[in-house]
């Protein structure tokens, strides 16, 4: 068997924050170990006030770590990259630029010309589709429709990697559904490795080739769990629903 590419590798990562009022240190992340692979969907799971987010934004290069080091492709990381992308809960577009603009805006900001970076947009904006809507305006979008231009973008950049830090959890629970199916069936058509963040059981569940579990604060590394159901996965499936319980019987998370 062909051994896996570590792509991400995070060791014994730590992360503390001055609180203004407070006299002791806030510690988020306690020496936080674990890799990943090229091209797996690795979810982190916890719940609230367990650092994932704080994680995350270590990996992007946003935030540098109190202790410890991480490693993107085997060299330490001191700053954001363009081998990453990252995807927020907020959609984080421009309410003045169309959609094919915001899908494009990584590749202008690089000098990209616009016949090309428009074209790059537009194959994204198909992907995870989109078509017919390059025009549109943000507010002219539903909920849903927004995050996939957030997902096109993060996709025209070609980073290496996508950062997603619960880019779902302000949708309605039908729209979750539906754009969880989208994002694994994108996934699926162009790899990357991509560390997702979530609080939701089910979730982890149906996106993840593994599934990291962390503890509540100061986060740290609890259990993992691999995910062996084959594609498309389905909630009712036999194997998703013991995974479920035992998830949800070692963690205190929603479903």
């Amino acid at each position: 068997m062909k051994e896996r590419s570590v792509k991400i590798e995070c060791v014994n990562v730590s992360k503390t924050f001055h609180v203004p009022g407070q006299k002791q240190l806030l510690h988020v992340l306690n020496k936080v170990s674990l890799k990943v692979y090229e091209n797996e969907f690795l979810v982190i799971l916890g719940p609230g006030q367990s650092g994932k987010t704080v994680l995350l934004n270590c990996m992007d290069g946003l935030i540098e770590p109190t202790a410890g080091e991480i490693r993107i492709s085997g060299k330490i990381i001191n700053g954001p990259g363009p081998d990453r992308g990252m995807v927020f809960q907020r959609y984080a577009l421009f309410p003045w630029k169309t959609v094919e603009h915001n899908v494009a805006f990584g590749l202008a900001v690089r000098g990209v010309p616009v016949k090309e970076r428009l074209a790059v947009a537009r194959r994204y904006i198909e992907l995870v589709g989109l078509t017919g809507f390059e025009k549109a305006y943000p507010a002219q979008l539903s909920g849903g429709m927004k995050q996939r231009v957030g997902i096109a973008r993060a996709y025209a950049n070609d980073p290496d990697i996508l950062l997603m830090d619960e880019p779902f959890g302000a949708l309605d629970a039908q729209t979750r559904y539906a754009m969880e199916q989208e994002l694994r069936t994108i996934w699926e058509k162009e790899k990357r490795t991509v560390c997702f963040v979530t609080n939701n059981i089910e979730e982890a569940i149906y996106l993840g080739d593994r599934v990291v579990v962390m503890s509540a604060l100061p986060g740290r590394v609890k259990t993992e769990y691999s995910i062996d159901i084959p594609s498309p996965r389905a909630y009712t499936h036999p194997d998703f629903l013991t995974l479920r319980k035992q998830i949800s019987e070692d963690t205190d998370l929603v479903l």
